[in-house]
């Protein structure tokens, strides 16, 4: 559980429901749990930016890098391993 602050009086609000709109940005539907409040809204959630790069993208340059070889160099390469 996701819990949100209200902005209209600094309570806990909690996402009802997300809607992706692509990989990289949601907006999560909130309310505020205050019954007096019960302020209902909309934010964004983005991707800003990588701090460490996913293991998987190490794959991915490294088989690129190997297919762009000539045979001879790529056979090499992966007999020094």
């Amino acid at each position: 559980m996701i819990l949100i602050k209200c902005k209209v009086c600094k309570g806990k609000a909690i996402v009802q429901a997300r809607k992706e709109l692509d990989v990289t940005m949601s907006q999560l539907y909130c309310s505020c749990k205050d019954p007096e409040c019960g302020h209902t809204f909309v934010m964004d959630l983005c991707f800003s930016h990588t701090l460490s790069p996913s293991a998987q993208q190490h794959k991915d340059v490294v088989v690129s890098f190997l297919r762009a070889l000539p045979d001879t160099e790529r056979q090499m390469m992966l007999a020094s391993l």
